[in-house]
C-alpha cells in the first residue's frame, strides 16, 4: 500500500536522480509474446511475470510508442495542460477514438499525481529518467514493475525499442523503424549532392528555441540529408535565444510552432520578415506535438512527410 507521506517526499523532491547508467541492452530476457521476462534499463532490472494489460505511460513519445504498437494505454499523462491524446496521435488511431477515451488524465509529465496512478492499479508503468527524484524508482515500483527509458528526444529509437521490449513486441518496433529508415534513406537519395537548408524554431509561453541536431525532429532532418544552418549544428536539444537574434532561425526553409501567449506571434516579431525563408514563402507552421513535445514513430512519420512535402521529395 503506497503511504501519504511517500507521495509527499517524491512531490516535494528536487534532485533529479543521479547516475543512472546511460546504457540499455539490446534485447530483454525472452523472446517477443514470451512472459515472464526480465528487461533491462537505466535504473536497474524489472521482471514482468505476465503480459501488462493495463499499461501507464508517464513521459514523452512513450504514449506514442504504445500505440503504435497496438497498446492502448490505461493512463497517461499531458504536458503543459494539452489535452491526454494531442490531436496528431488521433488522427492517425481515429478508428480506435472511443478507446483514447478511456484513458485516466495522470497529470502533468513533470510532475505525474502519484495518487491517480496508485488509483489505476496498473500492471507496468513506463517512464523518463528525466522524471525521477531522489528515491522515485523504488516509489514507483511500489505502485506497479517500472522500466525507465533515458528519455529526451535524441534517444526515442533505443527507447522504443525498450518499449517494445517490455511489452513483448520488439520485431513489431524493428520492422517500423527499418519501413522508416528505407523512407528517409530515398528521400535522401532525392535531394542529391546540395540538399536545402532547413531550420527547427519553436516558440513557447516566453521562450523561443533553436532546436539542435540532437532533438527529436533535427535528428530526422540529418537522416533525410537535409543541411542545418550553422546556429543549429550544436550538441544538445535546444537553445534559447532572444527575439533580436531571430536571425539564427534563418535557413533555405524555417519549420516552426507556437505555443503559448507570453512571447508575441513570431510574425510580429521585427526580424521576422527580413528572414529568407519567410520572404521566399518558404517559412512551414508545423504541428506543436509532432514536431517538438513528442517523439515516438507515429510523430517521427508526420515529421517527415511534413518536410518531405515542403521540400518536394515526398
Amino acid at each position: 500500500m503506497l503511504d501519504r507521506r511517500a507521495l509527499l517526499q517524491f512531490a516535494a523532491g528536487t534532485a533529479l536522480l543521479a547516475g543512472l547508467p546511460g546504457r540499455v541492452r539490446a534485447r530483454a530476457s525472452a523472446a517477443d509474446g514470451e512472459f515472464p521476462r526480465q528487461v533491462e534499463h537505466v535504473a536497474g532490472s524489472t521482471t514482468l511475470l505476465r503480459e501488462p494489460r493495463r499499461v501507464a505511460v508517464i513521459s514523452t513519445g512513450q504514449l506514442d510508442a504504445a500505440l503504435s504498437l497496438g497498446v492502448i494505454p490505461a493512463g497517461t499523462t499531458r504536458v503543459d495542460n494539452r489535452e491526454l491524446a494531442p490531436a496528431y496521435l488521433r488522427s492517425a488511431l481515429a478508428a480506435r477514438a472511443t478507446e483514447l477515451d478511456t484513458m485516466v488524465d495522470l497529470g502533468s509529465r513533470q510532475a505525474p499525481d502519484l495518487e491517480a496512478l496508485a488509483r489505476l492499479a496498473p500492471d507496468l508503468i513506463l517512464l523518463n529518467r528525466t522524471v525521477l527524484r531522489g528515491g522515485g524508482f523504488e516509489l514507483f515500483s511500489r505502485i506497479a514493475p517500472t522500466v525507465v527509458a533515458r528519455g529526451t528526444g535524441g534517444n526515442w529509437r533505443p527507447d522504443f525499442l525498450l518499449l517494445a521490449d517490455t511489452l513483448g513486441r520488439r520485431q513489431q518496433a524493428e520492422g517500423q523503424l527499418a519501413a522508416l529508415d528505407l523512407q528517409l534513406a530515398g528521400m535522401a537519395q532525392r535531394l542529391g549532392a546540395q540538399p536545402p537548408s532547413a531550420s527547427l524554431l519553436f516558440s513557447s509561453g516566453a521562450r523561443l528555441r533553436l532546436m539542435g541536431k540532437d532533438s527529436f525532429a533535427g535528428g530526422l532532418l540529418h537522416a533525410m540529408g537535409v543541411i542545418r544552418p550553422a546556429a543549429q549544428r550544436f550538441k544538445g536539444t535546444s537553445q534559447d535565444v532572444s527575439a533580436e537574434l531571430l536571425d539564427l532561425a534563418d535557413a533555405d526553409w524555417l519549420f516552426y510552432a507556437e505555443q503559448g501567449t507570453a512571447l508575441a506571434s513570431l510574425a510580429r516579431q521585427p526580424l521576422w520578415p527580413r528572414l529568407h525563408a519567410v520572404g521566399q514563402a518558404r517559412a512551414i507552421r508545423v504541428d506543436t506535438d509532432a514536431f517538438y513535445l513528442n517523439a515516438g514513430p507515429v510523430a517521427a512519420r508526420q515529421v517527415v512527410t511534413t518536410v518531405a512535402t515542403a521540400l518536394g521529395v515526398a
